[in-house]
């Protein structure tokens, strides 16, 4: 039963039809050409100031942004545990809350590992805003991008 409703909900979230595919086939192409430096995109249009957002200001602001816009993709990992929690919550609550807790640990502590170990890392490989590596780095992430947005295309027609 739990398999069957945790296919059911990532179905219904997962499946946004033919106009959801190309809404974000478009947001991958913009964005894939933003990063090959081909579409110059001011952030300061859209209200987003990331010069000005530091410290918990803009930890939060960061961390909106990404919950938002990875929350379903989580949803496919996060259904299981919700389909065994909901099952054990009918005999105990201590499990099922230490379940989502290890759950929520092991789900942040990547993310929180690699913002801790950013400066480092740039240290370490002597990134700097004038270095290429990080400009090939980028035109190479943003080519993928725009792949991934010509895939969307290419499977929805």
């Amino acid at each position: 039963m739990v398999r069957f409703l945790t296919a059911s909900f990532g179905r219904l979230i997962g499946d946004v039809g033919m106009p959801g595919n190309v809404l974000v086939a478009a947001i991958f192409i913009l964005v894939g050409l933003y990063l090959m430096d081909l579409l110059p995109i001011s952030w300061s249009g859209f209200g987003l100031h990331p010069e000005k957002s530091k410290g918990w200001s803009g930890a939060f602001l960061l961390g909106l942004i990404f919950g938002v816009s990875l929350g379903p993709c989580t949803f496919a990992y996060m259904a299981p545990v919700l389909g065994l929690v909901i099952s054990l919550a009918a005999n105990s609550w201590l499990k099922p809350i230490l379940l989502v807790f290890a759950f929520g640990i092991g789900h942040c502590t990547v993310i929180v590992g690699a913002g801790t170990l950013t400066r480092t890392v740039q240290k370490y490989l002597r990134w700097t805003s004038e270095s290429k590596t990080t400009t090939y780095l980028k035109r190479g992430a943003g080519a993928l991008v725009l792949f991934g947005g010509a895939y969307f295309i290419f499977t929805t027609f």
